[in-house]
């Protein structure tokens, strides 16, 4: 049987990923916010010695139904898998503003942009 290969080359693995709440509390706990326009992100060093940054979406009822919560979370992985994702050594939490519900499609690329500019920098 020949050598099973990923059938999606840009997936995004669970050691790429805050996926426990305690992760989550850790880096609200002892991170850095920074602002944009779109979400909020949370940036801590990584507990870890995993070879890339790990993220964590937030995304509350008040923004709106479990269709745009889950558009705006489908969008801004897209994203993070076509520019690269969080920095290596870094945990991010990306919390969801309003307005990242009514934003188009550039808009929000345009923000988390910016937002990872400042981000790499931290």
């Amino acid at each position: 049987m020949a050598a099973r290969t990923s059938r999606r080359p840009h997936a995004i693995s669970k050691a790429m990923r805050l996926r426990r709440r305690p992760e989550f509390l850790a880096v609200q706990a002892h991170g850095r916010k920074v602002h944009g326009t779109a979400f909020l992100a949370l940036v801590a060093t990584s507990s870890t010695s995993q070879p890339t940054g790990r993220i964590g979406f937030t995304v509350t009822k008040r923004i709106g139904n479990a269709v745009t919560r889950n558009r705006i979370k489908r969008r801004t992985r897209d994203w993070l898998r076509r520019h690269g994702w969080a920095p290596v050594g870094k945990d991010v939490v990306l919390i969801a503003k309003e307005p990242a519900a009514t934003l188009s499609t550039s808009a929000l690329q345009a923000d988390l942009r910016r937002l990872f500019e400042r981000i790499a920098s931290c």
